[in-house]
């Protein structure tokens, strides 16, 4: 059975499978989420998955159908990129606002074509790039190109406002502490303390996704509780002065571009390199 999702503006729609993937059994799992989606599969050509290795959180499985009757550049260019999320990723990652983003940049034609969501991760159209390293990365051709595609993404794409309604009022000074349980990251009380970091700012953004981590932080000594509560004190300070700097574009998130060093200095897997001197970024979150 396949459902199908609503996208972030109500209008595509982007397929559920219901089947998880499961890294004990790769292969026999990878398998049933392909063939949910490509049924044809099964009777035509000859199914085979390359793990790629350049995911810090996520299993990335390229699947080919190796059909006799198409050439090797046609076989690629039918393939399909499994991503299933690592374990306990969602304390830092909102995979929904991610599904959103990645969504959303795939109406604008700035991502490949989301092709359908399982629950535990989703598959998307494979691109044929070469992944950059650091050292790429301090090269002028490329930071360009990467400072390039984050403008149009920031010029382009409208901010979606946040999925979250809460009208209950959260004391801006909100206790410490946070032990990261699923009940505490979906407590209305924490999430509207997250949302609201940066006051006039649309949720999520880059405060937000801070505010989230140092909530997501072990609290479980006193040293731990003292390091969050650190943290938290620097992220107010940098709130107050950065936060209401202009951002690019109409209705972007109002960041200043220079902030992106740091998930791209972290992240770098995610940008592929073409023989055009093009780049494309692989990271929605």
């Amino acid at each position: 059975m396949v459902t199908t999702l609503g996208g972030p503006d109500g209008g595509t729609k982007v397929r559920l499978i219901p089947l998880t993937y499961n890294p004990a059994e790769s292969q026999t799992s990878a398998l049933r989420l392909i063939l949910a989606l490509r049924p044809e599969w099964e009777h035509i050509g000859k199914i085979e998955f390359i793990r790629f290795t350049d995911g810090i959180t996520n299993t990335l499985l390229k699947v080919v159908n190796k059909r006799p009757d198409l050439s090797a550049e046609d076989i690629d260019n039918e393939a399909i990129l499994l991503r299933a999320y690592g374990k306990g990723t969602d304390l830092i990652i909102d995979r929904e606002r991610e599904t959103q983003n990645h969504e959303l940049l795939m109406q604008y034609g700035l991502a490949p074509a989301l092709l359908a969501r399982f629950h535990n991760g989703m598959l998307y159209r494979f691109i044929r790039g070469a992944v950059t390293s650091p050292a790429d990365l301090r090269k002028e051709f490329i930071w360009r190109a990467v400072a390039r595609r984050l403008a149009e993404w920031h010029a382009v794409v409208p901010c979606l406002p946040s999925s979250h309604d809460y009208s209950m009022v959260v004391d801006e000074n909100i206790s410490l502490g946070v032990a990261s349980s699923p009940s505490t990251r979906k407590d209305p009380a924490v999430q509207s303390a997250i949302d609201n970091i940066a006051p006039g700012k649309p949720a999520p953004n880059l405060w937000t996704v801070m505010q989230k981590w140092i909530y997501a932080l072990p609290v479980g000594t006193a040293a731990e509780i003292q390091r969050q509560a650190d943290l938290q004190k620097e992220l107010g300070r940098l709130v107050v002065e950065f936060s209401n700097r202009p951002g690019l574009g109409e209705n972007s998130v109002g960041q200043p571009p220079t902030f992106y060093k740091l998930p791209l200095a972290l992240a770098f897997g995610p940008i592929l390199m073409f023989p055009t001197c093009s780049i494309e970024l692989m990271f929605y979150s």
